[in-house]
């Protein structure tokens, strides 16, 4: 089995049965906008910045970030980045990845729609970023391919060491009787980097700062209610398990940086 096929398989076996989803009040991979948007919490110098940033021209320098979110990887770029990019799936995250935009100075250009298909559509940028959005995509190779592909100078990717819903997955067996998976990981990931022949610089940094929606305690009982597929009346139970059993997020992520290869 290649690193590709592998990376793919262990992704799979995240699918939640159908007698879970089937009670869910709401989609357990959807995501609330506010957890994702650039605040005053926004880190401009944490390690992915910093990576980033020593290959970005000193002035007019352009990022393309996939999966931006509210933009908080494209804004700890700027300055000295002066034209932010961003492709989303969600046209509420692209507004909020605008109005940041906006308020950090910078010209921005918004793509809707899910990568690599609409790589066809979006211009090339001296950088690309994409922060936690591998462990979402099982081709995983063109998707790689796509990043490389529209990156005058290098990708600039950001994975936690572990799955991100790992830290979910005692609440899984409490609440459900579900064990979850425990891969791929970030080290899958340079697997297929190297299968795919391409030489990655690899670092590791402690986890970047959450935008201040995302850590209020009421939010995360909202949360984790979607991602648990729990009704609003399991709310309280929720926020007692919380209590007692907060989420073990992963506290390394990894930060891989490749060269672009920009279309001709």
């Amino acid at each position: 089995m290649s690193a590709a096929e592998r990376w793919e398989q262990q992704l799979s076996e995240w699918a939640l049965p159908a007698h879970v989803l089937e009670q869910a009040a709401a989609s357990p991979w959807e995501h609330d906008t506010r957890r994702f948007e650039v605040d005053d919490t926004l880190d401009r110098d944490v390690l992915s910045a910093t990576v980033a940033r020593s290959v970005l021209p000193r002035t007019g320098g352009s990022v393309l970030d996939i999966g931006c979110g509210g933009g908080r990887a494209a804004m700890s770029l700027v300055p000295p980045a002066e034209r932010v990019i961003g492709v989303d799936q969600s046209s509420a995250m692209l507004a909020a990845f605008t109005t940041a935009a906006s308020a950090a100075g910078a010209r921005s250009m918004t793509i809707e729609g899910s990568w690599p298909e609409v790589a066809i559509d979006t211009p090339v940028a001296d950088v690309v970023t994409c922060h936690h959005v591998a462990y979402n995509v099982p081709e995983i190779e063109p998707f790689i391919g796509a990043l490389t592909g529209r990156a005058r100078l290098a990708v600039v990717l950001v994975l936690p060491t572990v799955h991100p819903q790992s830290a979910w997955s005692p609440a899984w067996k409490h609440f459900w009787d579900l064990d979850r998976p425990t891969g791929p990981t970030s080290d899958d990931f340079a697997a297929v980097l190297a299968e795919m022949g391409i030489d990655a610089e690899r670092w590791e940094m402690p986890r970047p700062p959450l935008a201040a929606a995302a850590t209020d305690p009421a939010e995360q009982v909202r949360a984790g209610l979607r991602r648990l597929c729990l009704g609003p009346d399991r709310a309280d139970e929720l926020a007692r398990y919380l209590d007692e059993f907060e989420p073990q997020w992963s506290d390394v992520h990894t930060v891989f940086r490749w060269p672009g290869d920009a279309p001709t």
